[in-house]
């Protein structure tokens, strides 16, 4: 691991050690900008409560991506095999 990478969420820093820091400050800034959302839309909502509310809606978002991402692969899976059986009725 490399050496650790400064963040910040929410006005807090973080230290943490990453392999990809392009990566982490990429997500770090993500995190940050939906709480601060989620807080001026909640202004009253304890920091942890919204942390628990991001956490949850970024869950669905990588969910809805799988199942995009699974629907892709099944779609290109049925036309890969309807391609072989076109190639195969060709051969034979």
């Amino acid at each position: 691991m490399a050496d650790p990478v400064k963040i910040t969420i929410l006005g807090t820093e973080y230290s943490l050690r990453t392999n990809d820091e392009g990566l982490l400050s990429e997500l770090a800034a993500e995190i940050d900008d939906e709480l601060k959302s989620l807080q001026q839309k909640f202004p009253t909502q304890a920091p942890a409560k919204l942390a628990v509310l991001t956490a949850l809606n970024t869950a669905e978002k990588i969910a809805h991506n799988q199942q995009n991402e699974l629907r892709e692969l099944d779609r290109i899976r049925d036309e890969i095999n309807r391609t072989t059986e076109d190639l195969e009725s060709l051969l034979s």
